[in-house]
């Protein structure tokens, strides 16, 4: 590269990296009066475009890349299994990393991504690295989130349900069955997941005119053994919740967990509602009642997404689509 580089051009114009390098790279998304002011810059600056950054063009490697936090979880081997899907019938391979619930070892995954020369990235975020995330976009490489956005993303393709709608719907629900004393297991705080759904609780909470007890909500981090010790810590209290609504399935199994070994029955002393808590094998009794991600619409939609951008159509520069989850009643409530 000579001294100007793609930044510089983006801050002289006021357009992100992307637009930059997808001008000079004319692959269509871009608008033709953006791409002749590029032009006009990079000509004007002599900015040459590196002819050995060029041939490592990460679309042309056919490899998509996708980053979830827990291979082990249903809902995430779904989701992997309907991106491998669409990228098996259109002859790309996909490349599975596991961050472990760890932003540090989503940082390895993104760098070994990107050592693979991956095409694209299908990103569930425990957290991301602003830096990483911005080399993708230099290479031009289309990057759809999924379950949760990095803080600091503004703009950004995206596949998921409305959280927050999602987590009130479920409260209301379990409202609308008599319960009034009702408590959450949440996820991480700085997860928009996280977030969102206890927001939505809150909101369902406020909506009925019930105020909101904090030391019956908790917040786990997504894990079996976070679910069991927030469990154990609300059935310590002296007064404690009639019903609760749980973030994910994984936490919801440790609730269970610690539910039983406390000798108490659900629902009769207990009710629970959580999130992606299908248990297929019948074996969980009684069936947890659980509002459930299309997490195989949401692994094909992610990949349908990178495959049209990387074949130059045109879409939105920031695509959002919304599904819709689907409640399934069980015995829990």
């Amino acid at each position: 590269m000579s001294a100007v580089k793609l930044e510089d051009i983006a801050r002289q114009l006021g357009v992100s990296i992307s637009t930059v390098s997808r001008a000079l790279s004319g692959n269509g998304r871009v608008g033709e009066k953006t791409r002749q002011r590029v032009l006009a810059a990079v000509q004007e600056s002599k900015y040459t475009v590196n002819a050995v950054a060029r041939s490592l063009r990460l679309r042309d490697a056919r490899n998509i890349g996708i980053i979830v936090p827990d291979i082990s979880n249903s809902y995430f081997a779904a989701v992997i299994k309907g991106a491998q899907e669409v990228c098996r019938q259109s002859g790309y391979a996909l490349m599975v990393c596991n961050s472990d619930e760890d932003r540090s070892f989503e940082e390895e995954a993104l760098r070994t991504l990107l050592e693979k020369q991956a095409s694209g990235l299908i990103l569930a975020s425990v957290g991301g690295c602003a830096e990483l995330l911005g080399q993708y976009a230099y290479h031009d490489a289309p990057i759809v989130f999924i379950d949760n956005i990095p803080q600091g993303v503004n703009a950004a393709d995206v596949v998921s349900i409305d959280n927050l709608a999602a987590a009130r719907e479920l409260t209301r629900a379990m409202l609308a069955r008599g319960y009034r004393e009702i408590g959450m297991i949440t996820g991480p705080g700085d997860q928009s997941t996280g977030s969102l759904r206890r927001a939505g609780f809150e909101q369902a909470l406020v909506d009925a005119g019930l105020a909101l007890r904090p030391e019956w909500v908790l917040e786990g981090d997504f894990r079996m053994a976070s679910g069991r010790a927030c469990m154990e810590s609300i059935l310590r209290l002296e007064e404690r919740p009639r019903a609760m609504i749980i973030a994910n399935n994984y936490m919801t199994y440790g609730a269970i967990n610690a539910i039983r070994v406390a000798g108490l029955r659900i629902p009769e002393d207990i009710a629970l509602a959580a999130f992606d808590a299908l248990d297929e094998t019948g074996l969980i009794t009684p069936l947890i009642t659980s509002l459930n991600q299309p997490a195989q619409r949401i692994g094909r939609r992610a990949a349908e997404i990178i495959l049209s951008r990387l074949a130059g159509e045109e879409r939105r520069e920031d695509e959002e689509v919304v599904l819709k989850p689907v409640l399934f009643e069980g015995g829990s409530w």
